[in-house]
């Protein structure tokens, strides 16, 4: 494997892989180098990210207008968590006491961790 240098500080590059991309971080001054097509990868990513993102949105808005039209029905369809006191909706997979779990799925900043 050969030696690739910091263009900065001329310190050895560190290769980690995120999301199947291989980024190269200079530990020193945490600079970033990408070859040819990994930014598309890793855009490509976060777009689809997002367009699940938005899915999810809509999903919860079409449940909550649900509920509206009609809350009885809406309340006999969907469980009621005793623990949590409260009624669970579809997509609410990811829902964990006081506070959501960290999002699924790629995030463009995650290659700095």
């Amino acid at each position: 494997m050969p030696l690739f240098l910091c263009p900065n500080d001329n310190s050895q590059m560190q290769k980690i892989a995120r999301e199947g991309v291989d980024i190269d971080i200079c530990p020193t001054c945490k600079g970033v180098w990408l070859d040819r097509g990994e930014l598309d990868k890793l855009l490509m990513q976060e777009r689809e990210d997002s367009e699940r993102q938005i899915q999810a949105q809509k999903r919860f808005h079409e449940e909550v207008n649900q509920f509206h039209r009609n809350p009885d029905k809406w309340r006999k369809e969907h469980p009621y968590d005793e623990q949590d006191k409260r009624y669970r909706y579809e997509g609410d997979d990811d829902y964990r006491g006081d506070r959501r779990k960290r999002r699924k799925g790629f995030d463009l900043f995650d290659i700095f961790d």
